[in-house]
Formats: structure tokens, sequence, C-alpha cells
């Protein structure tokens, strides 16, 4: 990140009292380790200077997600993927949780547990209080 993008995020965090969860090192271990078993997992970001993401999509692709990390307000990632085997033939849900929080323990990177998968917060807004689930 260039020196003009890093002072204006800063000055966004500042002015907004937003703050850091993650740090650079703490992204990029998470990240290298989520690599490992990317194939089986699927992501759902939202940056700091964007509105929510459509609940309803999600991308397989880890290389969409994980460029800019320092934007990063949060990232749920879906453990349970469904693979569809035809059309007449009902999808098969692969259950990856225990793989991921093995590597978001790895990882030594805080999370909070939802229905389907985990959020990593990069950043908490004022009145913003994860229920951690490894802290």
């Amino acid at each position: 990140m260039n020196l003009r993008l890093k002072s204006k995020l800063t000055k966004y965090l500042e002015e907004n009292q937003i703050s850091s969860v993650l740090n650079d090192s703490k992204w990029e271990r998470l990240f290298e380790l989520l690599r490992e078993i990317e194939g089986a997992l699927d992501f759902q970001r939202k940056d700091l200077d964007e509105p929510e993401p459509d609940e309803s999509y999600w991308d397989g692709d880890l290389y969409h997600v994980m460029g800019e990390w320092q934007r990063i307000e949060w990232l749920n990632i879906r453990a349970l993927v469904s693979e569809s085997k035809g059309a007449l033939l009902q999808p098969v849900v692969t259950d990856r949780t225990d793989l991921l929080i093995q590597a978001l323990e790895k990882a030594g990177t805080p999370f909070e547990r939802l229905k389907d998968g985990v959020r990593i917060w990069g950043y908490l807004r004022p009145g913003v209080s994860p229920q951690w689930a490894n802290t």
C-alpha cells in the first residue's frame, strides 16, 4: 500500500473511531494457511469503504478476496460447501469447518463463529462487539 493510500486509510479510521483487529503479519499468515485448503471454502468480503455485500454472493476463489487486506473490514469464510452432482441429483454438502478452525488457530487469528463458517474481523466500528470463539 503506497503512502498516500495509507495516510487516507489512517485518516478514515481515526475520523470514524475504527480500531484495527488484524495487522499485516496476521493477514499474511492467515492467507498462507487458507491457500492450503482454499478449494474447500467460500468467501465473502466487506471492505471499509464499501456497502454490505449481497448475502447470496460467495466467491470460491481465495485470490479474489486476499488482495489489499488493509481495507478488509471483515471476511466471512463458509466451510459448508455444496457440490452439484447433476441436474437431477441433490447436491452433496461437505463440511470443512474442522479444517478451517485448525488453520485459523494455527495462524493465531481471532474469529467469530457463524452458522456455516466464521467471520474474521479486520476492523471494529464503535458498538461492534464480536462473540470471539478463540480469545
